[in-house]
């Protein structure tokens, strides 16, 4: 599945667009590391899948927190961050419902994430990214929703594999959508649409 991968560097882009950009990448890099983890003799059940996915959008989502520390205003930042959880449990809630059946989806995402990032909070983060501790809770917590047939080697797997190459393809995305000119909230780009002087009128405007 491919993600989407960036815009034109002179753009200016809305806290909203970046969350949701975000919120597909993210989706679409779980699904593609979940189909790998199977492709890699990993047994994962239909019970288990979803318990799967979402450790991966936590762990995922608190790359995104830390990679955009420094990128962006804490406000747009807490601001993307919250849009981007609550896009990952429509994602995580729609395919639940078609694949399960009907549940309170949301909500159990929404709680686990906001336990995860508790967690994930006491853990380091450098520039090379997520330290072992961070690879090592997703790990563990990747491994309890998973069959013991697999405990022995999921673990090492996760840290050594699975989670350095879901976190270059985030790393990768939250890079290539951040380099825009300039990223604001919807009302200011609404705002500047609106006083915007249509070309017609500005010629008309030089002209005399």
């Amino acid at each position: 599945m491919r993600v989407k991968s960036k815009w034109h560097k002179d753009a200016v882009k809305t806290v909203d667009e970046i969350a949701s950009a975000l919120a597909f990448n993210t989706w679409r890099i779980t699904k593609n590391n979940l189909e790998d983890l199977i492709n890699e003799g990993f047994t994962v059940e239909k019970d288990q899948v979803f318990g799967v996915i979402s450790e991966y959008l936590c762990f995922l989502i608190q790359c995104v927190d830390r990679l955009i520390f420094q990128k962006i205003s804490s406000d747009k930042r807490r601001q993307i961050l919250i849009l981007l959880a609550r896009q990952s449990a429509d994602y995580f809630h729609e395919e639940k419902t078609e694949r399960i059946g009907e549940g309170s989806h949301w909500d159990e995402f929404v709680n686990l994430y906001n336990s995860r990032a508790q967690d994930y909070s006491e853990f380091g983060f450098n520039l090379d990214g997520p330290d072992y501790h961070f690879l090592r809770y997703f790990a563990e917590k990747t491994k309890s929703v998973m069959t013991q047939l697999d405990e022995k080697w999921v673990v090492q797997q996760m840290i050594e594999i699975q989670a350095p190459k879901a976190f270059d393809e985030i790393n990768k995305s939250v890079e290539n959508l951040m380099q825009v000119k300039e990223i604001v909230s919807k009302e200011e780009k609404e705002k500047r649409k609106s006083e915007k002087i249509p070309r017609s009128k500005r010629n008309l405007k030089t002209d005399s």
